[in-house]
């Protein structure tokens, strides 16, 4: 008998050692999945912030439009708002910014294929010259921020791919201007 509870004693052992290194196994892989996540995340967020901040700081409504998704695109009201929003940002000269890469979202997945990401990036400033009201030859520092909710990738609704709500906010004023996500 003393035999037989040594053997299971020591089977029990094993088992959890093996229990064990499965979850640490599984714990690193999961850790790693987040990790390209984030990293994959933080690429796109960059490079989108950056488009945005160009395409503001450049007067280049076009591609400013092109950004977001057919949805938003389609509406009455669309070309009036993004008109707005230069009338809002009159950029004579573009200084700095600072972007921020990582962002609150969503992901979904059906068989390890992503079906539905969308992310909610801020670019906390963007600091600009613009021409004073009250006289055009002086320019003075205005700072913006920009936040923005960006849908990736949405196979049940591809036409919600893009940009769906812009607001960009001259900071320490009550003042935005918003595109998107329009209730017609």
């Amino acid at each position: 008998m003393d035999k037989l509870k040594r053997a299971a004693l020591v089977l029990l052992i094993i088992a959890c050692l093996f229990s064990l290194c499965s979850c640490v196994s599984l714990q690193s892989l999961r850790e790693k999945q987040l990790n390209a996540l984030v990293a994959e995340e933080s690429g796109l967020i960059t490079e989108k912030s950056e488009e945005i901040i160009r395409c503001l700081t450049e007067g280049d409504k076009e591609s400013f439009a092109a950004l977001f998704c057919e949805e938003v695109r389609a509406s009455s009201r669309f070309a009036d708002d993004v008109d707005a929003v230069f009338a809002y940002f009159p950029c004579e000269a573009y200084i700095t910014a600072q972007v921020e890469d990582f962002a609150g979202g969503t992901e979904s997945r059906e068989g390890g294929k992503r079906t539905e990401w969308s992310l909610s990036p801020e670019i906390p400033y963007i600091q600009i010259l613009q021409p004073s009201a009250d006289d055009p030859e002086t320019l003075h520092d205005r700072y913006y921020s920009v936040r923005y909710d960006w849908t990736l990738v949405d196979e049940e609704h591809p036409e919600w791919v893009g940009l769906r709500r812009f607001t960009i906010t001259l900071l320490n004023s009550d003042s935005s201007v918003v595109v998107g996500l329009y209730d017609e």
